[in-house]
């Protein structure tokens, strides 16, 4: 029987909460804990991940590490300062463990279940590259100058959700050729598809939702009380 490849799950969350009118997103306290809290509880309760790395804004490395100490985290490698950007983020918390698989997770995305981090993670075991993603539901046009140019079909369009697995080589390679080609990197399958290399979906999760404004904190903050919305 061959060995269990190790996980780490990846946490980039330096990002400058600009859509937050002025509140530092990922310690900003949701139903009594700050949010990036809720998102590593989720990660440290699944079962197939064996370290947690987070790269952080620098005023921010102390008080998360101080959280992870005060929830018991026992997965927690590291708590780093990140890049100026998430693709740098990522690649310095990447330069950091020696696991076999890369499960990349926003740090903002505090609704995740470990059953989704789970199932991501089994399929890029077998595979190389999975995600999560939900089919589009609403209708989607093309627009040039305000005036709607066509209606796309939307049967093929999924939105993509983290966490976002790769085994480890794969996605070091893929991130690091992007950033030296000044590619666009929105997500970090965009690397992994630019080489190319297939991408698997996996079936994902309305209540895995990214916290990008105030709004969203609401509605996380209901997410995670059990409340139906």
């Amino acid at each position: 029987m061959s060995k269990r490849q190790t996980v780490a799950a990846i946490v980039p969350a330096a990002g400058s909460s600009s859509r937050m009118n002025g509140l530092p997103k990922i310690l900003t306290p949701v139903n009594g804990l700050p949010l990036i809290g809720h998102t590593l509880r989720a990660l440290e309760a699944c079962a197939s991940i064996d370290e947690i790395i987070v790269a952080a804004r620098e005023d921010d490395v102390s008080r998360i590490a101080d959280l992870c100490r005060e929830l018991g985290l026992t997965k927690i490698s590291r708590v780093l300062h990140g890049g100026e950007t998430r693709p740098l983020s990522v690649m310095i918390a990447l330069m950091e463990t020696k696991a076999g698989i890369a499960a990349i997770h926003d740090g903002a995305r505090p609704c995740v279940t470990p059953a989704m981090c789970q199932a991501v993670i089994e399929k890029a075991m077998q595979t190389g590259a999975a995600l999560p993603a939900i089919p589009l539901s609403d209708s989607v046009k093309l627009v040039d100058n305000m005036i709607i140019k066509t209606s796309a079909d939307r049967s093929s369009l999924y939105t993509v959700q983290t966490p976002q697995c790769f085994e480890a080589g794969l996605i070091k390679g893929a991130l690091a050729k992007a950033l030296q080609a000044g590619l666009e990197i929105t997500d970090d399958s965009t690397a992994v598809e630019a080489l190319p290399y297939p991408v698997h979906i996996v079936s994902g999760e309305t209540r895995n939702i990214k916290v990008t404004t105030v709004d969203d904190l609401l509605i996380a903050s209901a997410l995670l009380r059990g409340d139906t919305l």
